[in-house]
This record gives C-alpha cells, sequence and structure tokens, in this order.
C-alpha cells in the first residue's frame, strides 16, 4: 500500500478502523505501516491513535505492533523513560522466520529502548547487537523493502550505544542520517547529525563537532523536544571556546522538556555556573534529578555525565569532593583524569602524574588528553622539572589550538600556565586567560551576558525582546546598563568591545 499525499494525519486513525471494518486486521496494520515513515516525526499523537485503532487481533497475530504503541509512546513523543514498558510476555528472540524481517526489528529496537530507560544497558547494547545481526542476515532486495523504516530503528539503535558509552553509536547515528537523507526523512536526519555533534564535542573533537552540527542545522528545524541535542552540543561547544552565548543554547535547551538528554544538560549547566550561587543552584537541580533517575548508578554516559558535573561544581562546592571519591567508578577515562585533577590540588604531584599517564592510555580524546597533559605538566613545573613541564605544555597547546578547546587550560591555575607557558615559549590560545579569566572585560550578569550575545548576533531589539520574553522598556533599561559596565554609548561599540574581547 503506498501513502495518500492528500491524507490528513487526523485522518490516520478513522482510516485505520474504517479498513480494518472494511478489510480485515492485516489491510489496517498495512495502513498503519505505510504511513508510518511520514507520520511518526511530523505528527506522533495521530500515528499512536491510529495503532489503537486497529483490530484486537493485530496485536495477537502481530505482538510486536504493542511493542511499537510503546515505542512511539516513549520515544517519538516524550521520551520519558518510565512512559516505556516492554511486555515481558513478549519473547526477547523472536525466529526471523517465524514473523516478518521488520516486526523482528521494531520488536528488538522496542526491547533495546525499554532496558535503556530502565538502566538495562548491559542487556540493551546485546539487543541492538542482536537487532545488527538479523540486519545483516537481510539480501540487499529485501532491505530495500523496508528501507524506509531503518532510519528510525539505526537511531534508536544509536541511542542506545550512546547511551551505554559503548562502541558503535557514531556508525549507526551516520547509517540513520544517510538513511534518512535518502529517504527524505528531515527529522531524523536532523536528529541523527545534532547526537553525532555531541558526541564529538563530548569528546572534544569540536572541529567535527562544528561540521556535523552545521549539518543538523541545514535539515529543517522540528519539534522543540527533538531539538534538545542541537542546543545542547552548540552550548558545551561555545563554553568549551569561552563564546558568551553559550548560555543563550543552554537556556533554549532547558526549556525543553530534556528527556533522555537530562543529565548531560546538568554537565553543561554545570560547566556555565557562575560562582557559589550558579554552582548551588545546579547542584540542587543535580540532587532532584538522581531521586528521578536512581537507575544511573547502574552507570553509561548518564552516570559518567553526573560524575563530570559534580567534579566542575566540588570547585566550588566542597562537599561534593568526598562524593567525587566515593562515587561508582565509570569505567572511562574520566575517572583517573578527575583523581588527577584532584590530587593536583592537593599537591600530590607524582600521584597526578601516575593518574594522568593512565587517563591518556584509556583514550586519545582531546576532553581528556589535553588537561591531563596539562595537571603532568604543572606537576613537572612543581617537581623542579622545567624541560619535561614546557614539553608537556606543547603537546597539550597543540591539541587546544588545534580544536579551540580552550576549556582545558581551567584545570590549571593560571599563573602556573603563565610560567609555564613562558618556559615553553608558547601562547595561551583564546580570547580569556588560563583559568577562564577575562583579561580586562566587566563581569556581566547572566541577562547582560545574553543580551550582549544577541546583540552581537544582529536582531532587531524587537526581536531579542521577544528571545528573552521581556518587555521593550525592559530591555532598553538593561542594555544601557550593560553599555555603562562596557564604557560605550551604543550598539555599534559594544559589539565592537565584545568581538575584540572574543579574538
Amino acid at each position: 500500500m503506498t501513502i495518500d499525499p492528500r491524507l490528513r494525519p487526523s485522518d490516520l486513525p478513522a482510516l485505520v478502523a474504517e479498513t480494518g471494518a472494511r478489510d480485515g486486521w492485516q489491510a489496517a496494520a498495512a495502513v498503519v505501516e505505510s504511513h508510518w515513515d511520514a507520520f511518526a516525526s511530523a505528527a506522533p499523537t495521530h500515528l499512536l491513535a491510529a495503532l489503537k485503532a486497529l483490530p484486537g487481533e493485530a496485536f495477537v497475530n502481530m505482538p510486536s505492533l504493542s511493542v511499537a504503541a510503546n515505542y512511539l509512546q516513549h520515544v517519538v513523543i516524550d521520551g520519558e523513560p518510565r512512559r516505556f514498558f516492554h511486555d515481558g510476555r513478549l519473547t526477547p528472540n523472536p525466529d526471523p522466520e517465524a514473523s516478518a524481517t521488520l516486526d523482528t526489528l521494531i520488536l528488538l529496537t522496542g526491547k533495546a529502548a525499554g532496558d535503556r530507560t530502565a538502566g538495562r544497558l548491559e542487556e540493551a547494547r546485546r539487543t541492538v547487537v542482536e537487532a545488527q545481526a538479523v540486519l545483516s542476515r537481510i539480501s540487499s532486495a529485501d532491505r530495500g523493502a523496508i528501507v524506509g523504516s531503518l532510519p528510525h530503528l539505526r537511531f534508536q539503535w544509536g541511542r542506545t550505544l550512546d547511551a551505554a558509552d559503548a562502541s558503535g553509536a557514531i556508525a549507526e547515528y551516520r547509517e540513520a542520517y544517510d538513511l534518512a537523507r535518502l529517504t527524505g526523512q528531515a527529522v531524523i536526519a536532523r536528529r541523527a547529525a545534532a547526537h553525532i555533534a555531541w558526541i564529538h564535542a563530548d569528546r572534544g573533537h569540536l572541529n567535527d563537532a562544528d561540521l556535523w552540527l552545521a549539518r543538523a542545522h541545514a535539515e529543517p528545524a522540528t519539534n522543540g523536544r527533538y531539538d534538545v541535542i542541537v542546543f545542547l552540543a552548540s552550548a558545551l561547544l561555545k563554553q568549551d571556546r569561552q563564546d558568551r552565548s553559550a548560555e543563550v543554547d543552554l537556556g533554549r535547551a532547558l526549556g525543553l522538556p530534556l528527556g533522555e538528554q537530562w543529565a548531560a544538560a546538568l554537565w553543561v549547566s554545570a560547566l556555565l555556573a557562575h560562582g557559589k550561587p550558579g554552582a548551588f543552584s545546579v547542584d540542587a537541580r543535580l540532587e532532584r534529578e538522581l531521586e528521578l533517575h536512581p537507575e544511573v548508578h547502574l552507570g553509561g554516559a548518564d552516570a559518567r555525565y553526573v560524575k563530570a558535573a559534580r567534579a566542575r561544581l566540588a570547585r566550588t562546592r566542597p562537599r561534593l569532593r568526598q562524593q567525587l571519591r566515593e562515587d561508582i567508578p565509570t569505567g572511562t577515562a574520566l575517572d583517573p583524569l578527575l583523581d588527577a585533577s584532584l590530587a593536583y590540588s592537593e599537591a600530590r604531584y607524582t600521584d597526578t602524574l601516575a593518574r594522568s599517564e593512565e587517563a591518556r592510555t584509556l583514550t586519545a580524546a582531546p576532553r581528556v588528553e589535553a588537561p591531563a597533559l596539562l595537571l603532568a605538566s604543572a606537576s613537572h613545573h612543581a617537581l623542579g622539572h622545567h624541560p619535561t613541564a614546557a614539553e608537556l605544555f606543547r603537546a597539550a597547546n597543540a591539541i587546544i589550538h588545534q580544536e579551540r578547546l580552550y576549556s582545558a587550560y581551567t584545570f590549571v591555575p593560571a599563573r602556573t600556565l603563565t610560567v609555564i607557558a613562558q618556559h615553553a615559549d608558547e601562547p595561551i590560545h583564546g580570547r580569556v586567560h588560563a583559568a577562564g579569566e577575562a583579561s580586562d572585560f566587566p563581569k556581566l550578569t547572566k541577562r547582560e551576558q545574553q543580551i550582549l550575545a544577541l546583540l552581537v548576533s544582529g536582531l532587531s531589539f524587537q526581536q531579542i525582546a521577544a528571545e528573552l520574553y521581556i518587555s521593550a522598556n525592559t530591555l532598553k533599561s538593561a542594555t544601557a546598563g550593560l553599555y555603562r559596565k562596557l564604557g560605550v554609548n551604543s550598539r555599534a561599540a559594544a559589539v565592537q568591545r565584545a568581538k575584540q574581547a572574543d579574538s
């Protein structure tokens, strides 16, 4: 059955019910299947209603339809983990010979999604591997018959591998992106590209993240809830490069239902928190979220983000330092890196060297390697090994310069880095000093930073007021205060001052 391009999404449930009454459950199920790709992202509520309009015998004869309905509720509508369930009565290992291939893939994908959101990450990963094996056994001709459904499925496989901190997530997202582009499914293409951008940004491969974020933006904007990861990836990139508009992107993400991105959002929030008040606010949010997500102790990417957020907050929240020591290890290079940072702050320089070296043996990701090299450099400097300190600083600085990963400097005090940089005859890159402190730029409030970023963006005053949900008079008053702090008397001068600070 082919899709009727004139059919309105709101008419689909009635069409399914009429078809089922007239032609039977198989014909009705075919109607749902033929419209799945068109409506799964654009009109998920109506597609779910159409599934519910199927005759009861459809769910008896095709058990995966139950999983598809729950999968749609969980993944497409709001992503709330506790809204999704996998019926344990359904066999987790369906026989590909006994059911349609697409049925099998949907069933496995639904089970993986359910296990993922319940924190059973290893079980979810194994189910994805099983689904990948099923797909690999399909001939090219048969795969072509289900190509329209594969972008959704492979995107979810990527989400599961991503959440489990398992290898292969980027490969699945790329397959989803390529297939979505091939089949004209812009929503999936945008989401897959954004998740690839996030993974690259997470690892510190900021140039690759830039590329994939641009690909995400090249696709039409989606329903807001799907763009959380777009805004978070952009905010993380800008934070690493000390771009003040990072807070605008973070604010946009926090204004949407976070779903499975709650821990990632907390990490970025911790990175952008200002002083003790900001850290206190994020810390309180973190504790509330942990009450809602007890499964985080089971590990995976969320556990890593929580630990990274605590480490950042511990700079102004000393009580979190002991908690970091007691946290369950993430099993990633984050553990020895944070241990190295803590050891350096306690002047345990030999321990710092050992743990920073361990972190570098686990990964060459810039987000780990650059700060590990800097911590090792600073420790050698403290021990009087100045040539070695200079050599390690040059290695770290090359990574930071290549990716513009200026946030790595914050792992070592500014004065120490300045001295080491002088010995190494190397510049400290970026618009800020080593510890992330502006040289002569005035301290701005969060609102003033948002206003300045939007002034630089070129939006009109009317558009800026709408973006910030404030009146024109409120914006006028806030802008006047901003100008006074900057020592300027016009928008053009304020923009110029901001650009000079960024250069």
